[in-house]
């Protein structure tokens, strides 16, 4: 069992829910179990299947093997919880939530136990929350990050939580976990990972971080975000889905982000992050934070020199940022 959770172990977090049948089925979980195999009807000889059934009368019949439940076999060995987790059987799944004493040392099992969270068995729901109380405060800030980079995006695409879901934020919110993820958001080059620090700014330990991540990132998205974030004063996240008609008369709409915002303190000058920002590399970048120059031009003192190269931006859409800012001084608004 040890060498069977080692194996499962190495699994990455996003594959939980795609795993959770195929573990079930090679392990042989649900209602087949080894006593109830069917007895072979087609003979592999090639004989009649009269002659088989004779000889079946005639030769004497093994006798039977007990296997233990699998009841039995959790109560035996606790490690077999981590396994039942995927059980079909909502009884054993929420069987194995109260065995479970120990942290998970993997990303795969920490997004294993958040997908009991979004169980269609109730009790087993409830029974996930509790283990989380118990164990969520001891799992490892890296382990519980590399999670994070999935789990946090699923809090609106998997449908079934509702009260169960905010038993993950303890465990997000603590400051080394940020720190950790702070750390993958800035050094991952692959992935999408702007989602991630979206769902993330709902915690406000993240702000101190954000500094580092909008020089430092490797991604120009969570660059472009951490200074869109200084830059405002504001950090916003996706609470939900809402909906925007388009056409009432024919039923034409269209669904949007519904987000949640909150202030963000920081000790730099507006015109500091926006000129170190105007000066990134990527002009994704560049057109965000003159996005949000526009938006708190009223707080420059002086922003002549920041208008004047953003309008020689080498990109057409930065440029027209500038261009915007050069025909529309703050005099004639």
């Amino acid at each position: 069992m040890h060498d069977i959770l080692a194996e499962l172990a190495t699994l990455p977090a996003h594959l939980v829910v795609r795993a959770s049948r195929e573990i079930a089925n090679v392990a042989g979980l649900g209602w087949w179990q080894p006593e109830a195999r069917p007895r072979q009807l087609i003979p592999s000889d090639r004989a009649s299947l009269f002659l088989q059934q004779i000889r079946d009368r005639l030769l004497p019949k093994p006798p039977p093997v007990s296997f233990p439940a699998d009841r039995e076999l959790l109560a035996a060995n606790p490690d077999f919880a981590w396994l039942f987790l995927f059980h079909p059987s909502g009884y054993l799944r929420e069987a194995a939530l109260w065995h479970i004493a120990t942290p998970p040392t993997s990303p795969f099992f920490v997004a294993a136990l958040a997908w009991r969270l979004n169980d269609w068995v109730g009790p087993v729901r409830r029974a996930a929350m509790k283990c989380f109380k118990r164990i969520s405060a001891n799992i490892a800030a890296a382990v519980v990050a590399d999670a994070a980079l999935h789990l946090l995006e699923r809090r609106f695409v998997w449908g079934r939580w509702s009260d169960e879901v905010p038993a993950l934020d303890p465990m997000f919110a603590r400051d080394d976990v940020l720190a950790a993820l702070a750390t993958q958001l800035e050094r991952r080059p692959t992935g999408g990972l702007s989602g991630c620090l979206r769902s993330a700014l709902r915690y406000p330990g993240i702000d101190q971080h954000l500094p580092r991540l909008a020089t430092a990132a490797i991604q120009p998205p969570i660059r472009a975000i951490a200074y869109q974030c200084l830059i405002l004063r504001k950090a916003s996240w996706p609470i939900g889905f809402d909906w925007v008609w388009l056409d009432k008369v024919y039923g034409l709409k269209r669904r949007i982000p519904k987000l949640d915002s909150r202030g963000i303190e920081s000790d730099r000058p507006v015109a500091d992050l926006i000129a170190e920002g105007i000066r990134d590399r990527s002009p994704f970048v560049r057109k965000i934070v003159a996005d949000a120059m526009i938006v708190v031009r009223s707080q420059i003192a002086d922003e002549r020199a920041l208008v004047s190269q953003l309008v020689n931006d080498p990109n057409p859409v930065v440029r027209s940022r500038g261009d915007f800012l050069a025909r529309h001084p703050r005099s004639s608004q």
